[in-house]
């Protein structure tokens, strides 16, 4: 869990200090949000063969390369900030760090826990973004600047290689936990309808994570510090939900619904933001953060929910997160790009809201096509 949320911190610590970076190095709106799309390119190629490495040869040397290429990437970045492409290395490398510990977390995780704990637990595991990106926020507030952050990030590198290389070299089974029959048709079709899902969802929160400061300042004229503030909202009610909303797929949910709402929602948020002031841009806030905590743990439990349905066994391998992980990576990839050019089209923020909206009603679309995969498993 720590070193998961050690990942999330090492890719949220951008946007809290994105307006001090463009200020400081004048980088242009579209290299800034490649500082974050960079992670999901890095993860887009690495996450399919990166399950297959960590199948074969166990989760220690993953745990120790990822560390060595955070660290490269951390000094890079402290030396070399003033380069557009080294920045851009700098965070590719923290981005093939991320690729490594996104597979072998929640597989680490969840291999221990009884079938019938396996929501509880993908709702704790999906807490390391949000633990992640509140401490990334917090530290921006607390220290003098980028560069403090940089460093201190770096002496958690450190910290966590002790116990990566204390870690057991342990080698997953060719199969998981549970199965007895081949995978079947069916469960590859449903991963990928997953993956397209979280492709859409974590576009628009990407690209809403990474350019809010950014927005409440330009658009709501506060101040960077008040910005930050306003920005970790949705992050806190996050972090709940996810812990919530596990407590609740191993309680009947059905994970369908719960998405199909949620996406929604989201998406007429998007759709109203020009509305969205005072009183009532706060209560979005929060209902954003609500279902932004529900949608990544509903999210992570369907390669588990597909396993079981289709014959795979009683929870998914790291090559199903690999899928997952994929579509995820292509949208964090792009959300954060498209936001910016949309913005410099436009000269406004309302065409990027409504287009961002669209694709969110998209990936409800997708949610009803997988419908046919979501029967409730039977107990373990």
């Amino acid at each position: 869990m720590s070193l998961s949320c050690f990942v999330a911190f090492q890719q949220f610590k951008l946007p809290p200090l994105l307006p001090d970076l463009l200020t400081e190095f004048r980088y242009s709106p579209t290299m800034a949000g490649s500082f974050m799309s960079v992670y999901a390119l890095v993860g887009l190629i690495a996450s399919v063969p990166m399950g297959r490495w960590l199948r074969r040869h166990g989760y220690r040397p993953g745990l120790l390369i990822g560390l060595v290429a955070a660290a490269l990437g951390l000094l890079i970045a402290l030396g070399l900030a003033r380069f557009t492409g080294a920045m851009l290395l700098a965070r590719g490398l923290e981005g093939l760090t991320y690729a490594i510990f996104a597979i072998a977390g929640p597989v680490v995780a969840t291999e221990a826990a009884r079938t019938r704990d396996l929501p509880l637990v993908t709702g704790l595991l999906a807490g390391w973004i949000p633990i992640g990106q509140i401490g990334a926020g917090l530290l921006a507030l607390a220290l003098p600047d980028w560069r403090a952050i940089w460093l201190l990030a770096l002496a958690l590198t450190a910290a966590l290689a002790i116990p990566s290389w204390r870690y057991r070299n342990h080698r997953p089974a060719g199969r998981a936990a549970g199965s007895a029959a081949k995978p079947q048709p069916g469960a590859k079709a449903a991963n990928l309808f997953s993956a397209a899902i979280f492709l859409l969802w974590s576009g628009q929160y990407f690209a809403f994570m990474t350019w809010l400061t950014q927005f409440l300042i330009e658009r709501h004229h506060l101040d960077p510090h008040r910005a930050v503030l306003v920005y970790l909202i949705p992050v806190v009610v996050l972090l709940g939900f996810n812990v919530i909303t596990g407590w609740a797929l191993g309680r009947g949910l059905r994970v369908g619904p719960a998405l199909l709402v949620c996406l929604l929602l989201q998406a007429g948020i998007w759709a109203s933001i020009s509305l969205l002031d005072g009183l009532a841009g706060l209560v979005a806030l929060v209902v954003y953060g609500i279902c932004a905590g529900v949608t990544p743990t509903c999210l992570f439990h369907l390669p588990h929910l597909i396993a079981a349905n289709q014959g795979t066994g009683t929870r998914a391998g790291p090559e199903a997160f690999g899928t997952l992980m994929a579509g995820r990576n292509i949208g964090v990839f792009l959300g954060p790009l498209v936001l910016p050019e949309i913005l410099a089209y436009s000269g406004n923020w309302d065409l990027a809201a409504n287009v961002i909206a669209v694709a969110t009603l998209l990936a409800g679309f997708i949610v009803l096509l997988l419908g046919r995969h979501l029967r409730r498993p039977q107990e373990g």
